[in-house]
């Protein structure tokens, strides 16, 4: 049996090893070069201009988006959007499984948290829209979809409404 002193050494020492298994993640607010971190990608990177994905019509929507699209090992594809920084605004899902919304959100896990459990949510649908973050999930066994973007992090043209899993 491990004395007390040994276990408090031990402590730290544990902790420290966890948060160096933890690789960086790609997801809202983070560079899209992270997201093949968080599966195999399924698709080449594509680059084209918001107006090619939202359907603009302005002039304002020659903004540079970049999308990737991986394979996550529970089966989820994720495409991920990021605007002409190389940071994701947008991500859409869809798989049997509800993926790791602390992962993919990222820092806006906490805001969309927050305001999903203010409201009543149905059960197969949550629809949360603050003025940090907007997530629309619904699913049932084996068939989960959901769209999440950053309105701040949007390039101008850009209509994420538009974004289908």
């Amino acid at each position: 049996m491990m004395s007390a002193r040994a276990l408090l050494l031990a402590l730290p020492l544990g902790f420290a090893l966890a948060l160096a298994s933890v690789s960086a993640q790609a997801g809202l607010g983070r560079p899209l070069l992270d997201a093949a971190q968080d599966g195999k990608p399924v698709a080449q990177v594509q680059r084209f201009s918001a107006q090619a994905v939202s359907g603009a019509t302005s002039a304002a929507a020659a903004s540079a988006v970049t999308q990737q699209t991986v394979l996550t090992p529970q089966g989820v594809t994720v495409t991920e959007y990021a605007n002409a920084q190389g940071t994701v605004f947008a991500l859409t899902w869809k798989g049997p499984f509800k993926p790791d919304l602390q992962q993919l959100l990222g820092s806006y896990f906490a805001p969309y948290l927050k305001a999903a459990n203010a409201q009543t949510q149905q059960l197969n649908l949550s629809m949360v829209k603050t003025g940090d973050i907007v997530v629309n999930v619904a699913g049932r066994m084996r068939g989960f979809v959901g769209v999440a973007w950053v309105p701040t992090l949007v390039p101008a043209g850009f209509d994420p409404s538009k974004l289908q899993p």
